[in-house]
């Protein structure tokens, strides 16, 4: 998957890119609590203005949501199945463990978070730089 966002700082080696919410978005404040913009670091060099290709492996995206996602909706429903063993059908009981093992595979994954940043599997990579002379000729035209 792969974004392109404008250089707005040049930190060493670590180019700052910012990512405008699309003007298409539906508002729904899912994405970074509804920030109008979102800025991530990348290693790499360039010039401020200039526009950055940043993507995430495709098979790191699909991690990140089988974690974000599936891994507590899964643990809810494996804990509920769990729970009605433990507490002989008692549905409250049930429901109880299940929102139990969810909480606790949610926290895991938060807690979890640094850790997998610090690796470069986790982390966007800078595929190009766009010279902005090149956006403005679009822009221009249209």
């Amino acid at each position: 998957m792969e974004k392109i966002g404008e250089i707005t700082a040049v930190k060493g080696k670590m180019l700052e890119v910012t990512f405008c919410r699309p003007a298409d978005c539906g508002h729904c404040h899912a994405c970074d609590g509804g920030q109008k913009e979102t800025v991530v670091l990348v290693e790499g060099s360039g010039r401020v203005g200039d526009y950055a290709a940043v993507e995430l492996p495709a098979g790191t995206v699909a991690k990140a949501t089988l974690l974000a996602y599936f891994l507590p909706i899964g643990a809810l429903l494996g804990g509920m199945l769990l729970g009605d063993v433990l507490f002989h059908h008692q549905t409250a009981w049930t429901a109880a463990f299940g929102l139990l093992c969810m909480l606790i595979a949610w926290f895991s994954v938060v807690f979890t978070e640094k850790y997998r940043l610090k690796s470069a599997k986790w982390r966007p990579v800078l595929s190009k730089v766009l010279p902005k002379e090149m956006f403005e000729t679009e822009k221009g035209e249209s």
